[in-house]
């Protein structure tokens, strides 16, 4: 679509600016397009364009009508009406068709010898001029149908006429002058659309793929990695996405990659450290007592007492008592309970 555009635009460009350069060069600095002297042969009297020749508006026409060995002539422009009522009945050369800049279809009407009236005792004419060898107006044509008429006074004819066109518009150098400047810019922004996408089109071609690899941990925060690093992962999604290779005047910005969704590590229970070993307390020993002396036996046999056992205890911090044997007793510290007591 933009390349249609940019067509459209730069062939308006060219139209535009070739109407507005062919306007300055026809009418020049002035605003006005002279044609002539172009010689009418004619023996009449009157020489008048038919109804609806004239079908410009708002345009500066100058006439200049000569004829030799200085015959009075007259030169008025009115309203066709008038003007067709005045040589009705007179002989004239009629002007049936007129094309810029001088080409124009003549017919010879008969008539009186005579005109009316004569040509300046009448107020209607628009602009009008007389003179001996020549008479001349200018005026700008109004918006209505008329006439020029280019009359002999007196007795004499038209023979050996000249005229002299002079015609253009007001300002016509500088319009035709603003519509080449106009057409230009068309081209120029005609041209900047097809480079642009031209430009465009190159840079699509120069798009290379990579592939980028991201990595989300635990707290949401994304690490962007290689692809051997990549490989020591579980890879969840792999986007790709095109990325514009890099100027060499003008480093391409890289899109910034996507999120990729990777799941959260699973947490590894770490067993908790050993509390480390507290050393029990040793143990109080408790003295032997001293052997006395045996005692003598009263009794009979039968009947004397059993030795007495002498039993070792261990009291840990928890007050709880514990058996020692007299090997393990050598580890400990001996307290005596009753001196303690």
């Amino acid at each position: 679509m933009r390349t249609w555009s940019g067509w459209a635009l730069s062939v308006l460009g060219v139209v535009v600016a070739i109407s507005g350069a062919a306007t300055m060069v026809v009418l020049g600095p002035d605003s006005r397009l002279t044609t002539g002297p172009h010689a009418i042969e004619t023996d009449a009297i009157a020489v008048v364009t038919a109804p609806k020749v004239i079908r410009w508006a708002d345009v500066q026409v100058d006439i200049l009508a000569e004829v030799p060995v200085r015959k009075p002539i007259f030169i008025g422009i009115g309203n066709t009406v008038d003007v067709q009522d005045f040589v009705g009945e007179a002989q004239r050369l009629e002007i049936t068709r007129f094309k810029r800049p001088w080409d124009l279809d003549t017919r010879d009407v008969e008539g009186a010898p005579n005109l009316r009236g004569a040509p300046t005792a009448v107020d209607w004419w628009i602009d009008s001029s007389a003179g001996l060898g020549g008479a001349s107006i200018s005026t700008q044509l109004p918006d209505e149908t008329v006439s020029v008429a280019i009359l002999s006074v007196g007795s004499s004819n038209l023979s050996g006429l000249e005229v002299t066109l002079a015609y253009g518009v007001r300002g016509g150098f500088a319009k035709g002058a603003a519509l080449l400047l106009l057409g230009l810019a068309l081209l120029w922004v005609g041209v900047l659309v097809l480079r642009g996408v031209r430009a465009r089109g190159d840079e699509d071609d120069d798009l290379e793929e990579e592939v980028v690899y991201v990595y989300v941990d635990e707290d949401g925060v994304e690490h962007e990695i290689s692809a051997e690093e990549a490989a020591d992962l579980e890879v969840v999604e792999e986007l790709e996405e095109p990325v514009e290779a890099e100027d060499p005047a003008e480093p391409a910005a890289v899109p910034e990659p996507e999120p990729v969704a990777v799941p959260e590590p699973e947490p590894v229970a770490v067993p908790e450290p050993e509390p480390e070993a507290v050393p029990e307390p040793e143990p109080e020993a408790v003295p032997e007592p001293e052997p006395g002396p045996e005692p003598v036996a009263e009794h009979p046999p039968e009947h004397q007492p059993v030795a007495e056992t002498v039993m070792y205890v261990y009291v840990d911090e928890d007050g709880v008592e514990h058996e020692v044997s007299e090997d393990e007793l050598a580890e400990f510290e001996i307290v005596d309970e009753e001196d303690e007591r």
